[in-house]
């Protein structure tokens, strides 16, 4: 890592003498410039934003600490090494107060100053590379959150505004695009797999994605709504016009499409509408994209004719009423309510006469899917009864076969082994956080702890707690920061640590964020209270 240097003295063979017996090139540094006055000093140290700065004390027009204070006044942040005469000791500490870190006394010795612009030089870089990795910290954990958020907006778990995003000059805000990646037949082809090839499998296959995407579309997020499907959310500058880039791009899809084949070793199924829509409209986007895919009358891309999709008539039985009533009667294991909605969508069916036979067996081999696909993630089916019921639909049903197939589905909501409640499952969650505060907590890992799947812990979790699972930890972890500030004479650093936050300053920043005050001013403020 390259530094550049200031040389400010009044005297030119001084200056001369520096450049010419100072090993530079050795210690890393190149001299950007060199003035003779204070005044010279300020305007060249705007040009060439040095990292360090060699300064004589007495200089005409503005002397060397007059020059130091202005300098730091004008947010310079450079490493200053003081040149001074024996004279002028007292002086020289005096500079020591205002932030120089060195200083070297006339008549100059070039070892000695060779050998403490080294010292200073690898100070200088420790901190450049403290600071490049917490803010390489701080972009991964800006990530974070926002996938994080992303999936719980995808999913209908969260409607507030996006935590990484700046307030928009514009009134409209970001707009998002939504491709939705499913694995076709993932369910079949890896019901005898174990939890840990899911897992590997899964890591392999986003990060394929992930890849490809980030080479191709940089605004883009790769998002796991559940096990073999991805859905990726393209962000738009607000300031393009809504017909701007509808449609994303064929070449995108089918690259991606082949990318995931030979990574995953299954057919990918594509949906894109090319809509451009705001974020509280992404959950609705979603369920839009998966019942198309899977209403679709072919596998592969699909890319939505928007004509169609504005103009399209939507019969009574394909409402998404329907479908959210029978997704939540699964997970909330109503077998009453599941068979209700199942029957009262087959009536429907049957009594509409505008109704297409072929649509209506589609539909079914939809709703049997979803019902799949949930009781799979919490694990309701037993893996021989799922691969046959897989099986069965590998043939050509007919409408009164997919509907019989549904009640059996039904059937199993009740038929589980007991379980525990849903408030002792909150419970066990909210003691396992109390406890873990200051380790990495993950929604994946607390799922595991429950014995249930993520989609269904974060359901149940919300409805329990009104919040989502990471607004809750935070909420916990800022409450015990606070008591430890308040209590404790811990450093700021060890309560960051204490409650999950490595870096000092991310968790300054999100202590500001949450009570619009530092923890040291927190602090102050509660020491003059008391």
């Amino acid at each position: 890592m390259e530094l550049s240097a200031l040389l400010i003295d009044d005297e030119q063979p001084i200056l001369d003498n520096l450049k010419e017996f100072i090993d530079w090139e050795s210690l890393g540094i190149k001299v950007a410039g060199a003035a003779r006055t204070g005044n010279e000093a300020l305007e060249l140290s705007t040009h060439v934003q040095p990292d360090l700065i060699l300064c004589d004390i007495r200089m005409p027009v503005m002397d060397g600490l007059t020059f130091i204070e202005q300098y730091r006044i004008r947010g310079g942040k450079a490493e200053i090494l003081l040149l001074t005469g024996y004279q002028e000791f007292e002086y020289a500490r005096l500079a020591l107060q205002q932030g120089v870190r060195e200083y070297i006394c006339k008549p100059i010795d070039y070892f000695e100053l060779e050998s403490t612009i080294g010292a200073l030089a690898g100070r200088i870089r420790n901190k450049k590379q403290q600071e490049q990795q917490g803010t390489v910290r701080e972009l991964y954990m800006s990530k974070w959150i926002r996938r994080k958020w992303l999936q719980e907006v995808l999913l209908g778990e969260s409607h507030s505004p996006n935590p990484c995003e700046d307030v928009k000059s514009t009134a409209g805000g970001s707009r998002y695009t939504l491709i939705l990646l499913v694995a076709q037949d993932y369910f079949l082809n890896s019901l005898l797999w174990s939890e840990e090839e899911r897992k590997h499998w899964h890591e392999l296959v986003g990060a394929v994605i992930d890849d490809h995407l980030a080479a191709s579309t940089p605004a883009g997020e790769v998002i796991q709504t559940r096990d073999g499907e991805w859905c990726i959310v393209i962000e738009h500058d607000s300031s393009l016009s809504d017909s701007a880039s509808r449609v994303p791009d064929p070449d995108l899809l089918e690259e991606l499409e082949r990318r995931f084949t030979d990574a995953s070793g299954m057919a990918a199924e594509l949906y894109a509408s090319g809509k451009k829509v705001f974020d509280y409209m992404l959950a609705e986007e979603y369920r839009d994209a998966q019942r198309a895919l899977m209403m679709s009358e072919h596998s592969g891309t699909r890319i939505a004719n928007i004509d169609e999709q504005e103009s399209g008539e939507e019969l009574e039985w394909m409402s998404r009423v329907w479908s959210d009533r029978l997704t939540l009667a699964v997970r909330q294991k109503n077998k009453n309510e599941v068979t209700s909605v199942l029957k009262q969508i087959y009536s429907l069916m049957c009594t509409d006469k505008g109704s297409n036979n072929g649509k209506a067996i589609k539909y079914f081999h939809y709703i049997v899917v979803l019902m799949l696909r949930d009781m799979h993630e919490m694990k309701l089916l037993k893996t021989e009864a799922e691969e046959r019921i897989w099986n069965v639909m590998l043939q050509t049903l007919t409408l009164r076969e997919y509907f019989e197939l549904s009640l059996t589905l039904a059937e199993a909501c009740a038929s589980e082994l007991p379980r525990r409640t849903a408030g002792e499952l909150v419970a066990t969650a909210r003691d396992y956080i109390a406890a873990r505060l200051d380790k990495d907590l993950g929604i994946e890992e607390m799922a595991d702890q429950l014995g249930i799947c993520s989609s269904y812990f974060c359901q149940l979790f919300k409805s329990h707690f009104g919040v989502t699972f990471v607004e809750y930890v935070t909420r916990e972890r800022m409450e015990s920061a606070k008591a430890m500030l308040t209590g404790t004479d811990r450093s700021i650093a060890s309560i960051g640590a204490a409650v999950g936050y490595r870096e000092r300053r991310y968790f300054s920043k999100v202590f500001h964020k949450y009570y619009g005050m530092k923890p040291s001013e927190f602090r102050e403020m509660a020491a003059k209270t008391n």
